[in-house]
């Protein structure tokens, strides 16, 4: 944390980036880190490779979220929040990225670090957005109320509204820290779990093609573009659907596999914390935790299903 901190101290104009198909904690570490680094009187540009999630539209400095890039040179150090693989942020982006001198990483996901200046990786924190409030708290910077309500939306959806196997004492009092400096949490939830028709349609088709098995303990379900056209969804409209079949009773482990419109197949994994999904994904490229982790493969829906199938069968096997 210190070294990260040291970077930011040292730079006056700072490029944020986070992940493709940004979440609450991707966009609420960046727009928070830019708020806190604005306070300090620093030149901050925001970029993300979207599409964005209508729920988090509110967050205040949405509209300085682009994806343009600066040119190069103008800025002095990159950030890069809730992933440390510089592929995670897209192909144009992850081009830039090589090319900067200086790249300073703050993520929460497990795997290896084989890219930037200065990192600090650590899976034990619930979210990326709890980390920048710590730091924050840390180096002694203000956090302004615009700062707080973006950064409590990420701790927030990070811990599934503090429902998580991730809540721990640490993650109840930053939640209070943001709160008071200025994060309103009931307007807040109600912006980000606002009922949204189009998803509860959405979500109905992924139920029509729930499987379960392993005597109800695995959930699989899948999700085609001509799914996501007829309910008049993007892919953005997932990202709570995959939640949605772990919470069944009886589900230790679930997936939702989506095409995507290059044609490779998107899996997102969750499970309820016997299964370590995230090993699953990293074999196979992706990255993750333990309880929530994710991979994009080439191949058709089918072969792609029953390989992961087959993987989380296993770690299901192997509890017994």
């Amino acid at each position: 944390m210190k070294d990260v901190a040291a970077m930011i101290s040292q730079a006056s104009r700072v490029w944020v980036v986070s992940h493709v198909l940004p979440d609450g904690d991707a966009l609420g570490s960046s727009l928070g880190l830019m708020h806190l680094l604005a306070a300090q009187g620093k030149q901050v540009r925001l970029f993300s490779a979207g599409p964005i999630p209508e729920e988090y539209l509110f967050l205040p400095g949405m509209d300085r979220v682009s994806d343009v890039l600066p040119e190069a040179g103008e800025m002095d150090l990159a950030v890069m929040l809730d992933c440390h693989q510089p592929e995670r942020t897209g192909p144009v982006s992850a081009k830039f990225l090589a090319q900067l001198p200086r790249v300073a990483i703050i993520d929460h996901h497990q795997g290896e670090v084989e890219f930037g200046q200065a990192a600090w990786v650590d899976p034990s924190f619930a979210a990326t957005s709890e980390m920048v409030t710590i730091l924050a708290q840390s180096e002694g910077w203000s956090i302004p109320p615009q700062a707080a309500t973006c950064l409590f939306v990420g701790v927030q959806t990070d811990t599934g509204s503090f429902r998580y196997a991730n809540t721990t004492p640490r993650v109840f009092r930053v939640a209070a820290d943001l709160a008071e400096a200025g994060a309103e949490v009931w307007p807040i939830s109600q912006e980000v779990y606002a009922t949204r028709p189009k998803r509860l349609r959405l979500l109905g088709r992924i139920m029509d093609n729930l499987e379960l098995s392993q005597e109800g303990r695995l959930a699989l379900s899948q999700i085609t573009l001509a799914d996501l056209e007829k309910v008049g969804a993007g892919p953005a409209d997932l990202e709570q659907a995959v939640e949605t079949l772990r919470l069944i009773p009886g589900v230790e482990v679930s997936a939702l596999f989506r095409q995507n419109a290059k044609g490779a197949i998107k899996v997102s994994m969750r499970s309820r914390g016997k299964v370590d999904v995230s090993r699953v994904a990293i074999d196979l490229g992706g990255g993750g935790h333990k309880g929530a982790a994710g991979v994009t493969m080439e191949g058709n829906l089918e072969g792609v299903r029953r390989d992961i199938a087959t993987r989380l069968r296993q770690g299901l096997e192997a509890l017994a």
